[in-house]
């Protein structure tokens, strides 16, 4: 978008009309001054626009929520002018930089500059590079021109995920999970206490102890053999991601909390070979079956672009699956909504026999000490999670 200074052209005009008027060498020489700079400027301008380039790149496409990361605006002039003046502003920047305002530079003929920025982004999410305004001045202010670039490439932030300390999750088969004991990984235990479940191509990473060397000769590559545990606990986890409790959460601070100890927690169980199935509610509910590394890693990958949504009641959403799961089994719920509503639902659960685990996040610290009292009493394990951080 290009602008002319209003109060100059008028007063080029002016000099014409009272040089026309009045005549003299005076008046027509304020005259041609005035023409010759809007025309001096005007090339200027036109060569500008033509010659200036604007790029964003990011040092990392992948990063963790919290982890330092450099953007690079990299600003080109092809012109056979210099720039003077120009101010730079990019959205990404204005938005995780609480004190970003833009910067000012000026340019050589035919160099360029390149702006590096120190960014932290704290939330997850996918994050374009968004757009670059540019303004330049002639040095007269005669002519602005202003212009955008568009950037599509985008920085993909995941959740942070940290070590939990051990944590005592009631269920049937818990006992070595809840004593620290390191089960024997999926699919790498001895066969005895394993059925097979499928024959597979060998990918990297996989133990030479899995490998099928009758169907290996037969074929003449390696092939390996999938187990399915029965020693595996399976763990039920509910996460309450629904839009209305995070609904002053302005900033997705809290929410981030809640997801980031979630993943934590699945992370954890992963690690401690306990299966586990997700049920993530929302506006509706999303079930993922976590067995293995790369189901995690598919998990993660969804949270980032998950976000708390759809309204309703807690209780609705986990009563349509508690009928598919077994009694004296791990239910486990991480939640934000601490409402006597659900307290009362959970409490409901641990009297019908499930085995009930909470880890909670309050939206005001220690509001819910009588509640949660009243809940250990009823046998439900309850965790604050800021507390186990």
């Amino acid at each position: 978008m290009l602008k002319i200074k209003k109060s100059y052209f008028i007063l080029t005009i002016l000099a014409f009309i009272f040089a026309l008027f009045s005549g003299g060498n005076l008046p027509y020489s304020i005259f041609y001054c005035l023409l010759l700079v809007l025309i001096i400027t005007s090339i200027y301008i036109y060569f500008v626009r033509k010659s200036l380039n604007i790029d964003v790149v990011s040092d990392k496409k992948e990063i963790i929520a919290g982890q330092n990361n450099n953007i690079i605006i990299k600003v080109y002039n092809d012109s056979i002018f210099p720039i003077s003046y120009m101010e730079v502003e990019n959205s990404l920047l204005k938005r995780v930089m609480k004190k970003y305002r833009g910067d000012i530079i000026s340019i050589n003929i035919n160099s360029n500059k390149f702006i590096k920025k120190d960014i932290n982004i704290p939330i997850r999410g996918d994050y374009r590079l968004g757009s670059t305004t540019s303004i330049v001045s002639d040095i007269f202010g005669v002519f602005t021109w202003k212009n955008s670039y568009n950037h599509n490439e985008t920085i993909k932030v995941y959740p942070n995920i940290y070590p939990l300390n051990s944590i005592k999750i009631k269920g049937a088969n818990l006992r070595e999970f809840n004593t620290k004991t390191v089960m024997k990984e999926l699919n790498k235990g001895p066969e005895s206490l394993e059925t097979i479940k499928n024959i597979r191509e060998y990918r990297i990473g996989d133990s030479y102890r899995r490998v099928n060397w009758k169907v290996t000769a037969k074929h003449g590559k390696l092939f390996v053999k999938e187990y399915e545990s029965s020693e595996s606990p399976r763990i039920h986890v509910f996460l309450d991601l629904r839009k209305d409790p995070f609904s002053l959460d302005k900033d997705g601070v809290r929410e981030e909390d809640v997801v980031e100890f979630f993943l934590s927690l699945i992370n954890y169980m992963q690690e401690k070979s306990a299966n586990s199935q997700v049920i993530i509610i929302g506006e509706n509910a999303e079930v993922f079956n976590i067995s293995n590394k790369e189901h995690l890693e598919g998990l993660k990958t969804r949270m980032v672009s998950k976000y708390s949504e759809g309204r309703g009641k807690l209780p609705l959403f986990m009563k349509k699956f508690m009928f598919n799961v077994n009694k004296k089994s791990a239910v486990v719920i991480v939640t934000y909504d601490m409402s006597k509503e659900n307290i009362d639902y959970f409490i409901s659960l641990s009297a019908e026999g499930y085995q009930v685990t909470l880890f909670y996040l309050d939206k005001i610290p220690k509001v819910s000490y009588d509640a949660i009292s009243h809940m250990l009493n009823k046998g439900i394990n309850c965790y604050s999670i800021e507390e186990i951080r």
